[in-house]
């Protein structure tokens, strides 16, 4: 009896020790799983983790180029920030708070730039973008720039193109019959081209973007006189000055005489007088869908360098949907300014990256208004752009929204209300959009002023089912 009550309590004392050796053991089990889940769950979020990382500046950014490996930014509030690492590290170079709105930043050389869009002046740097100076210009609104020196340059204001000779101390507008013969409908300006001091290019197109037809509106004399061409069977992405020689990237309708139709082939080619070309090799099937200074995109995660190099250069990236037209490469690096700037790494390859489906580049949001438009009245909107077609969930029909914004000194919108809404989802998503949009500066007197404005907007609602 004495050893059973002795040993009940050891026996008891044992399945105590039993039952936590098989709790920890179960325990640690539990533990080990749970870290495995919590693994899996770590590299599903890296896996979708954003490739694309966004950059604070110190105002919002609007335009983003490269030069000499250098990449620079030009936004609100006179914004100029240049990266040397490939948009790792930023250092503001001109910043005014309140101040101009540029639109566009570029570069004739290493050391002559220029930036532009509100306030009745271009920026001019001369000592690679480390000073600025301001140059007058004709308008207030300057939307593109180009100068093949520190002298000779245009720009396209809202109705009028103006060349000078003597680096802006004067300005002649060109004269652009819209009603001839070979220019009617072409009122849209989509760029501005400089390549030398007597050789100068404006693009003018029956739509505000490249999908529409063009006529390129040329002097060889440093703008005394201009004539239209036309370059048949091509559409235009881009036209630009390298090398003292104009470079046009788009496409080219081939084999039309054939059963069936012709069928569209990306084109590159090059002129010293856009007159005799030069056509380049063509390196893949599929056409370019946007294209800029420094090269052109195929689609959401590939591109490919311009001018090109023997072999050719080919970028890839990673295809979030963040890419669009605005955007620069350098270091090892690609940064885009949508309604912000992000950068990511891109890889540079001399094989043609293999076709991927996804959705094209988003087009520049800015675009100018026609030469021929009546002048504007009241607050002039420089990019002002949401859904015309939205889907819901809970409405069919035409929704109505009306807005109250709030704009800053500075052009962009502080706030927007919703003063009443159709549909308060829809209501809500216009708003976000107005949230975003950019505005010249209200001068009153010589003075900026914030400004406070109502909007009506009707937008077409597809139920989804």
């Amino acid at each position: 009896m004495i050893r059973r009550a002795e040993f009940v309590p050891w026996c008891e004392n044992c399945c105590r020790i039993k039952t936590l050796r098989c709790k920890l053991r179960l325990d640690f089990a539990g533990l080990r799983q749970s870290l495995f889940i919590l693994l899996l769950l770590f590299n599903a979020w890296a896996s979708f983790a954003s490739e694309w990382r966004t950059v604070e500046l110190s105002a919002r950014p609007l335009n983003v180029v490269e030069n000499n490996g250098t990449l620079w930014v030009c936004g609100a509030d006179e914004l100029i920030a240049a990266s040397v690492d490939g948009g790792k590290t930023w250092i503001t170079k001109h910043n005014a708070r309140n101040g101009r709105i540029l639109l566009t930043i570029g570069f004739a050389n290493e050391q002559i730039g220029y930036a532009a869009g509100t306030g009745g002046t271009i920026l001019v740097t001369k000592d690679g973008g480390n000073t600025w100076g301001l140059i007058k210009v004709p308008d207030q609104v300057v939307y593109d720039v180009a100068f093949s020196d520190e002298k000779h340059g245009l720009i396209h204001t809202p109705r009028r193109i103006y060349t000078t000779g003597d680096g802006g101390a004067t300005w002649a507008p060109v004269q652009i019959e819209l009603a001839s013969e070979d220019l009617k409908g072409f009122s849209h300006v989509l760029t501005v081209v400089a390549p030398d001091a007597n050789h100068m290019a404006i693009v003018l197109s029956q739509g505000n973007s490249s999908a529409y037809d063009y006529r390129l509106f040329l002097t060889k004399d440093g703008g005394l006189k201009w004539s239209a061409s036309e370059i048949p069977s091509t559409g235009l992405g881009k036209l630009t000055a390298h090398g003292g020689e104009y470079w046009f990237a788009g496409m080219e309708v081939i084999e039309k005489d054939k059963p069936g139709g012709g069928y569209g082939v990306p084109l590159v080619m090059h002129s010293p007088d856009a007159e005799k070309w030069i056509h380049l090799p063509k390196w893949s099937k599929h056409e370019f869908s946007e294209c800029n200074s420094q090269g052109c995109l195929y689609w959401d995660g590939a591109g490919v360098q311009l001018p090109p190099t023997v072999p050719a250069n080919f970028w890839t990236f990673a295809p979030e949907k963040a890419v669009t037209a605005k955007c620069a490469v350098a270091k090892g690096a690609i940064c885009t300014v949508g309604t912000g700037l992000k950068c990511a790494a891109v890889t540079t390859t001399q094989t043609m990256p293999p076709y991927l489906e996804s959705s094209s580049p988003v087009p520049p949001p800015i675009s100018a208004p026609p030469l021929d438009a009546p002048p504007a009245q009241g607050l002039q909107c420089l990019y002002c752009d949401f859904e015309r077609i939205v889907v819901t969930p809970d409405f069919q029909g035409v929704a109505e929204v009306q807005l109250k914004l709030h704009i800053g000194e500075n052009g962009l919108v502080e706030q927007a209300d919703i003063v009443h809404a159709t549909n308060s989802g829809i209501g809500e998503r216009i708003a976000s959009s107005a949230r975003n949009w950019i505005f010249v500066p209200f001068v009153k007197d010589g003075v900026v002023h914030p400004a406070n404005t109502d909007v009506k907007l009707r937008v077409q609602a597809i139920k989804s089912k």
